[in-house]
């Protein structure tokens, strides 16, 4: 079928992405291969599927493949992959390698391709069936992880990530959240029955409360960045003292 078509190419290229970072941070010698193999073993035994909420809906709009229904599976595909093009860019630019961030420009060009897809396949699912297709996107906005999450270590990399640019909730909310729902006109379209405003109104008071948790992560990042300037500061000067 034409969808069974699309999702072996879209895993062709992801594979593609993984063999080329693989390949320059094998060569470079930028990480320690015997341990990225390692938890490359480890991340595809364990696997990843995000868990069913209480809100899903399982009937006629989204049949399920495996735990997840179809409108469920793209919209969360639509997130993560431009989150992926976000992170990827900006981890091009931190690398401070001309080469590096080629590459990693190549690959979230190919990323931004993948999320148009799947956000026009959940558009449509939104101008169809509104209220379900909605119940899906705030299930996944609300619950969202990178397939990654289950990675030893995820956690204290996800942290070095967002204190350093990379990818945080400021970027999250402003640069992959909001422009999606505003490509669907969540807030604006006027086609929502019952059901479906009362899941808007869930979603936007979880992203009020997003935007609050974003100010104080920014708060405490700084802080923290802030320290860390001035103790490098004293020691560069006992340094030059001694």
């Amino acid at each position: 079928s034409a969808w069974g078509y699309w999702v072996g190419r879209w895993t062709a290229e992801e594979n593609r992405h993984g063999i080329a970072m693989r390949d320059y941070l094998v060569v470079t010698r930028g990480v320690d291969p015997v341990a990225l193999e390692q938890a490359r073993m480890l991340h595809m035994t364990s696997g990843y599927s995000p868990e069913l909420t209480a809100g899903d809906r399982i009937d006629e709009f989204t049949t399920p493949t495996g735990q997840m229904g179809i409108l469920r599976s793209v919209a969360y595909v639509t997130f993560q992959e431009l989150a992926t093009r976000v992170s990827h860019k900006n981890t091009g630019k931190a690398c401070n390698d001309p080469i590096a961030d080629k590459l990693l420009q190549r690959i979230a060009a190919d990323e931004n391709l993948h999320m148009q897809f799947y956000r026009n396949i959940c558009g449509a699912g939104m101008d169809i069936a509104p209220d379900q297709t909605l119940r899906a996107v705030t299930d996944v906005v609300t619950n969202f992880q990178m397939p990654g999450a289950g990675m030893p270590n995820f956690r204290r990399h996800g942290v070095l990530m967002a204190k350093h640019g990379i990818y945080d909730l400021r970027q999250h909310l402003d640069e992959v959240i909001m422009p999606v729902l505003r490509k669907w006109d969540v807030f604006g379209r006027d086609d929502f029955g019952p059901e479906g405003e009362q899941t808007r109104e869930e979603l936007a008071s979880f992203l009020e409360q997003l935007e609050r948790d974003t100010v104080k992560f920014e708060e405490m990042r700084d802080r923290s960045l802030a320290r860390e300037a001035l103790k490098r500061a004293r020691q560069q000067q006992e340094k030059k003292a001694s």
